[in-house]
């Protein structure tokens, strides 16, 4: 939130370039969660169900729209580190979620899956 308000629109956009990888990945995330974990179901899917066709949309506007107005190479290297700056917090989460739930150390108050 910090970021896209505090940044230019430009940076903004360009931060959700990483859905130009999210429908290999949402797809394997279905599959993976469908397949290892038995409080999942399709419905609990849902949202990366949709992201399946939103996301190609998504990622393609970000990328026609950074293409027309990063123009100068101040703007281009803007760009680059706003996707830097998403992938870094994307990182982070994963490796919260790795911290919390693979080496056991869930924080008061989050989810618990049942069996834990």
């Amino acid at each position: 939130m910090h970021f896209v308000r505090d940044r230019t629109p430009l940076e903004a956009i360009a931060s959700s370039l990483t859905e130009l990888f999210a429908p290999n990945l949402h797809e394997e995330r279905i599959s993976g969660m469908l397949a290892h974990y038995d409080f999942v179901n399709p419905d609990i899917m849902s949202y990366f169900k949709r992201r399946l066709e939103q996301a190609p949309r998504d990622a393609n506007f970000a990328l026609d729209y950074v293409k027309r107005h990063a123009t100068t190479p101040a703007e281009r290297e803007a760009v680059c580190n706003a996707l830097i700056f998403k992938t870094n917090v994307l990182w982070a989460q994963l490796d919260a979620l790795h911290h919390a739930y693979v080496d056991g150390h869930i924080p008061p108050g989050a989810f618990v899956p049942e069996g834990r």
